[in-house]
């Protein structure tokens, strides 16, 4: 876009262009970077762009860009995005066409989703993954800079979209450049929470562009002067502007195009002292272009100027001429508008209309809107409509809006646009008539929008409201459909249960006169899983078998092959598979376990002949489960990775499930000793999982991390959850486990100890007995004994706080949540641990250590070779059997050579550490020499080391200094050094972790 400063040379500006440079250089690399360039009005973020898309397109780069505009409330779905498709499908069409989900981007296209059911709510996934695969596959082929301007203009979904982008930057080729205006962030903006999400992550860097400063602006007016002035102003003149000019270099272009005529006082003085100083007809046209948007068509401004062509070319000639507008798209044939040189031209004329006058061009624009009726833009026709006081016409147009909304993918413009249909409901006479439906419809369909545009608690309040207007209706299938809806969506919410079986009931009690269907179906299936959520498994199955039988008696002959009946086929058949889900579920509950496999793999094949993915991908889920909770590891794994594998097939790799998929194969993994596919499978994403879709993911990831002794990424990863508070059961777990443990490892077993209780009170908030109490408990109850080992809590204290630790272990392993008839292998396992775990407390017992070993021997993968916890414990059964006064020979150094053996295998330095640590103190020799010194590749120096054996009896760094014969300062260097080395952030947690792997021994003095 053509800008008075183009066509000089750029003035200041080197660190932020030697930064945007290094991130092209990085991403031409391999390192893909995203860069979020923030900068007030009118400072010069376009030409930073401008001069990046040069220098990158000389490196080779392609060259995406898209803008964001203000379009007010239109709420146009992916605006940016929608140019940056045009652009991708006219140089690269066969990328577009390999990926059906990106036509939904293109300008003017209106995709309908054809998946079944809640499936179609999943559209925006498949929208952003093609996004994300379609950049992956550009990248590799020439680097690629993308770019998004004017990000405080972006709509909903495309804010969603670039945080998916940026939050799976791996190695792609790819730069992500987006500005924003820095001042127009109000506290309540919605860009700002982007924001902070955004610049935690670890591939991102903002880059703030500050005004000018003197000398610099004094550069600009200069050059500015002498190209467009051809030096008529004065050096006075010159400076004057310079400094009235605040370093803004859109200010100073505007000051230096006022010359001497006079300098107004403020920005928009100078902007409205430029256009009142053109002929009356082309401030007219200007007036009509504000109205429009910063964009607007040649044949838009004719038909709602009224102007005949000459008259009309001639005001736009004199717009242009002055710079007020640009061409859009110079040099493109196909282009046929004009364009606001800045945005804040735009924005001055629009503030300058009378109320009247803006009130009737706007009624002007939706009129010549109507008449063309074309396919997309009944968003910006509602938008119009309702700025120009035409309800009637807006209310039509926000219905059919919501329609082209969702047909995008675009669930929150989508509520946007119902919700002011809402509004407008009640203002216009016989509004059924208008839109074509019900206002419970309408209100259904806006609940349906608001949860998968992430507002749950909206989305709640939204169904009640349309099950209360359906009722008022006496529609009888409509208020059982939005009962269903709304029970499906308390389901979603901890702690409203009871409601959720209560509205169920409502719905299946609507439908039970009426003739076999797919709603009675599904009605069945959402109160079977209802029942099962408030333990009442019989009644769960009796109504998944209902489920079944409704579709049994449906005539479905040949409706999965003849489009008329597709539909309903597909339906059904997703209600009976989520039927035999729940089915399968119930049987494992009783112990029917072969039962509950062959029922959950009949689910799985039907979901997958009716199209029905997200059944499809639950069957996955839970047969995978089934396998992993009755200890069959491997069998289970292959199953998570053919699921993830269908999830990527059908455009679904970041759905619920199909993050569950990958949170429990990550579980999977780690259990079987495969700690590097578990960690590659938890960073998938990047370094760093989004919290908002990814908590799990990266919790799952920090079982490794912790075991490996990578005690600091543990805690940056318990900073990051912490930011995102989630009352996600799994996540209390898996990050309370590994946080503990990380804690212990760390030396600091109060923390360990804190992490646990808070943990276990966050499960409580949502279950009152849950499963994973147990294993938490374990870890509490080894925290109190290493508070009695490192002095910190006295003997009596510790051993109450762990007998009520093990109570609730006993407690939650005969009545917690979610269960079957009996405890599955690991809860078993987990059980055994926690009683061990209490006779370091009550009185050395290696048989219950054995009793532990033995309860997790399902995981490992292979006979012969321990898995982690089994390596544990034999650490803790051969110090079991030295307090019992047993020799340090013999079972003693089987015990500990193997748990080093294990700790090696795997990579868990903290484990080998301290099995090393007992063996020294007993006085045994491991069978593996190797075994017995630090490990290989000790990454410390001797001075390193002698420094840090110190810093761990205790002394200062000025004592450590004159111990040593060396400077305060040396002493500081090295202790940063190794810090750096052992991944430690805190003197304290380098001597923790050095003793964790056998680098200090606590004779080091």
């Amino acid at each position: 876009m053509a800008r008075l400063g183009v066509g000089i040379d750029l003035v200041g500006r080197g660190p932020e262009l030697a930064a945007l440079e290094a991130a092209l250089r990085g991403a031409a690399a391999g390192r893909p970077a995203g860069v979020l360039l923030a900068g007030d009005a009118g400072v010069g973020k376009s030409r930073m762009v401008t001069e990046t898309v040069e220098r990158a397109t000389a490196a080779g780069f392609t060259v995406l860009v898209g803008r964001c505009l203000d379009t007010a409330d239109a709420a146009l779905p992916y605006l940016p995005f929608t140019e940056i498709a045009g652009t991708l499908a006219a140089a690269r069409p066969e990328i577009v066409a390999e990926r059906p989900a990106l036509r939904r981007l293109l300008p003017g296209e209106v995709v309908r989703d054809t998946t079944p059911g809640d499936d179609s709510g999943l559209g925006q996934l498949r929208v952003f993954d093609a996004v994300l695969s379609a950049l992956d596959a550009l990248s590799a082929r020439s680097p690629t800079l993308l770019v998004v301007e004017d990000l405080h203009w972006a709509d909903r979904s495309s804010r969603d979209l670039l945080v998916f982008l940026l939050s799976r930057l791996t190695a792609q080729r790819l730069v992500v450049l987006a500005t924003y205006r820095r001042d127009d962030l109000h506290r309540r903006h919605p860009l700002r929470p982007v924001l902070s999400e955004l610049v935690r992550l670890p591939t991102v860097e903002r880059l703030e562009l500050e005004p000018l400063g003197e000398a610099e602006a004094l550069e600009l007016v200069r050059r500015l002067a002498q190209r467009w002035t051809d030096g008529a102003l004065t050096e006075d003149q010159l400076r004057r502007i310079a400094r009235r000019s605040e370093g803004n270099a859109f200010f100073a272009e505007e000051l230096v195009t006022a010359g001497s005529s006079g300098v107004p006082e403020g920005l928009a003085e100078v902007l409205m002292a430029r256009i009142e100083a053109l002929p009356a007809q082309t401030q007219r046209v200007l007036r009509i272009a504000a109205v429009s948007g910063r964009r607007v068509r040649h044949e838009r401004l004719a038909a709602v100027s009224g102007l005949d062509d000459e008259d009309l070319d001639q005001a736009l000639r004199e717009a242009v001429a002055q710079h007020v507008l640009v061409l859009d798209r110079p040099g493109d044939p196909t282009a046929d508008g004009y364009v606001f040189r800045h945005a804040l031209l735009r924005e001055a004329i629009y503030q300058e209309l009378l109320p009247g006058e803006r009130t009737r061009l706007h009624a002007r624009h939706a009129e010549h809107l109507a008449a063309k009726a074309e396919p997309g833009s009944a968003a910006e026709l509602a938008h119009h409509a309702y700025a120009g006081h035409d309800l009637v016409r807006a209310l039509a147009a926000s219905v059919v809006a919501a329609d082209e909304a969702d047909a995008r993918s675009a669930p929150a413009e989508a509520l946007f646009q119902l919700e002011r249909a809402l509004e407008l409901w009640h203002t216009v006479p016989d509004p059924e008539t208008v839109t074509g439906t019900c206002e419970a419809a309408v209100t259904r369909a806006a609940s349906w929008y608001a949860s998968h545009a992430g507002d749950p608690d909206r989305a709640v309040q939204l169904g009640r409201r349309a099950v209360e207007l359906a009722e008022a209706d006496k529609d009888d299938l409509m208020t059982a459909r939005c009962a269903r809806g709304l029970a499906q969506l308390l389901l979603d919410l901890p702690g409203h249960e009871p409601e959720a079986l209560a509205t169920a009931r409502r719905a299946l009690a609507l439908l039970t006169e009426q003739p076999p269907s797919a709603d009675l179906a599904w009605a069945h299936c959402t109160l079977a899983r209802a029942f099962w959520r408030v333990d009442r498994p019989a009644d769960a199955d009796e109504h998944a078998r209902a489920a079944v039988a409704v579709v049994d008696g449906m005539d479905l002959t040949g409706s999965l092959q003849h489009r008329a009946g597709e539909a309903i086929g597909a339906e059904a058949i997703g209600a009976k598979a989520d039927g035999l889900i729940t089915m399968s579920i119930c049987a494992q509950h009783i112990g029917e376990d072969e039962l509950s496999l062959r029922l959950v793999r009949d689910a799985r094949r039907l979901a997958h002949r009716a199209g029905h993915q997200t059944v499809e991908l639950r069957s996955y889920y839970n047969l995978g489960l089934q396998l992993f909770d009755s200890g069959r590891l491997a069998e289970a794994a292959e199953v998570f990775r053919e699921g993830e594998q269908r999830a990527e097939e059908v455009g679904l790799g970041w759905s619920g499930y199909a993050i569950d998929l990958r949170v429990v194969h990550v579980l999977t993994m780690y259990q079987l000793g495969e700690w590097d596919r578990a960690e590659a499978a938890a960073r998938i994403a990047g370094r760093a999982v989004s919290a908002t879709v990814g908590s799990r993911l990266a919790a799952a990831g920090m079982l490794v991390a912790a075991a490996r002794g990578r005690l600091a990424e543990v805690e940056r990863q318990l900073a990051e959850l912490a930011n995102h508070s989630s009352a996600d059961d799994q996540v209390m777990v898996l990050a309370g486990i590994a946080g503990a443990e990380a804690a212990l490892w760390a030396g600091d077993p109060g923390e360990a100890a804190r992490r646990v209780a808070a943990a276990i009170r966050g499960l409580q908030g949502v279950l009152e007995r849950h499963l994973g109490t147990i294993a938490l408990a374990a870890v509490g109850i080894g925290a109190q004994a290493a508070l009695v080992g490192s002095g910190a809590v006295p003997a009596a204290a510790a051993r109450a706080e762990a007998e009520r630790l093990a109570a609730l272990a006993e407690d939650a392993a005969a009545h917690g949540m979610p269960r079957s008839s009996r405890l599955g292998p690991e809860g078993r396992a987990w059980l055994a641990w926690a009683r061990a775990e209490l006779t370091r407390l009550t009185g050395p017992d290696p048989a219950a250590w054995t009793a532990a070993i033995t309860a997790f021997e399902y995981e490992g993968g292979r006979p012969g070779a321990p898995g982690y916890r089994q390596g544990c414990g034999l650490l803790r059964r051969a110090e079991a059997r030295l307090a019992r006064g047993e020799p340090a020979v013999g079972a003693v150094a089987d015990d500990l050579t193997a748990a080093c053996a294990t700790a090696t295998r795997l990579g868990a330095e903290p484990l080998a550490g301290a099995a090393r640590a007992a063996a020294r103190r007993a006085g045994v020799r491991l069978a593996s020499p190797a075994a017995d010194r630090a490990p290989a590749g000790d990454p410390l120096t001797p001075r390193e080391r002698a420094v840090l054996g110190l810093v761990a009896a205790g002394r200062t760094n000025r004592q450590v200094g004159e111990e040593l014969y060396i400077s305060e300062k040396t002493v500081s260097v090295h202790l940063s050094r190794v810090m750096a080395k052992l991944g430690a952030s805190s003197r304290t947690e380098a001597v923790s972790v050095a003793y964790a792997r056998g680098l200090l021994t606590p004779s080091t003095d």
